[in-house]
């Protein structure tokens, strides 16, 4: 039976449900080095997961918001013209899904990947028949918070009780959005984060695997 408080369930994408790291750095690169921007590998790591806009200011320095959008525009480009190709599956992740699915939980995907490689993605990989909507970062950066995502996604399933509502994901970004939308958080360890981050950034519940995340969830 389903947990007696949760009856919508929110994940992120990258590093919660597939390892997109190959394709989104190879992007990167491709892109920094265009422009003889100067990055090591620590700093683009830790560009996988915060949108773009907010990543290029804290983590490269760039403060030309011109330059930004240069950016973003070229490695969009890489990685529509095939990079994105560079995700898999995390193990566990399918059968996670399709359990929570058939127990009745209302599914939902809020990524701060934009909406157009998402759609693209979930539906190459075969995950888009397990959710009830998905919801990206919009190009223009309207909707590119993770809160701003999270709210467009409870909009659109008619939410009108946030106590029900947990969102899954593996990065602080995750924790905070769901605290800023007024939805309980889950935090994963397969991912791009770890226990302190979570820790850290005041995570509801923090889980190790998707069998964890199936037995809290699935009583």
């Amino acid at each position: 039976m389903k947990h007696p408080k949760y009856n919508t369930i929110l994940f992120d994408l990258d590093g919660t449900l597939i390892d997109s790291k190959p394709g989104i750095l190879t992007a990167i690169r491709k892109t920094l080095s265009a422009f003889d921007i100067p990055y090591t590998e620590a700093i683009i790591d830790q560009m996988v997961g915060p949108p773009f806009r907010i990543s290029m200011k804290e983590l490269l320095g760039i403060n030309d918001m011109s330059l930004i959008e240069q950016l973003i525009k070229v490695y969009r480009g890489h990685y529509k013209a095939g990079d994105w190709r560079g995700c898999s599956i995390y193990e566990g992740v399918v059968d996670m899904l399709s359990k929570l699915k058939s127990e009745g939980y209302t599914l939902g995907l809020a990524t701060s990947k934009p909406l157009q490689y998402t759609t693209i993605i979930m539906e190459e990989l075969g995950l888009d028949k397990y959710f009830d909507y998905v919801g990206g970062a919009t190009g223009d950066a309207t909707a590119e918070l993770k809160t701003d995502v999270i709210n467009v996604v409870l909009k659109n399933l008619n939410v009108t009780c946030l106590d029900s509502v947990l969102m899954i994901g593996d990065r602080l970004y995750d924790v905070e959005g769901a605290k800023a939308s007024g939805v309980d958080s889950m935090g994963i360890l397969w991912g791009y984060g770890n226990r302190a981050e979570h820790e850290s950034c005041g995570a509801d519940y923090i889980m190790s695997s998707t069998d964890e995340v199936v037995d809290f969830l699935i009583k």
